[in-house]
């Protein structure tokens, strides 16, 4: 089954609405061995090195949320 793992990303301090944006952050052709339940438990270290290697969500960003999605993922802006 094809997977795709979306973080939602919200900005430091922002509470307004349209201040979390969502990114495909890898799917199952970048890492072929993800499994559903491989991205559900183990996906919180990858993203936090994601997070950290991403030259703008590196800094003033947290993580909200993310989701494994089958299927391919459509963004749709902000979350």
């Amino acid at each position: 089954m094809f997977i795709t793992v979306v973080a939602v990303l919200c900005r430091l301090g922002a509470a307004a609405s349209g201040s979390c944006v969502e990114e495909i952050v890898t799917d199952s052709n970048m890492t072929p061995d993800m499994s559903m339940m491989a991205c559900a438990v183990g996906a919180q270290a990858p993203l936090a090195k994601w997070m950290d290697e991403h030259p703008l969500y590196h800094a003033n960003w947290r993580l909200e949320r993310y989701k494994c999605v089958p299927g391919h993922y459509e963004i749709k802006g902000h979350a």
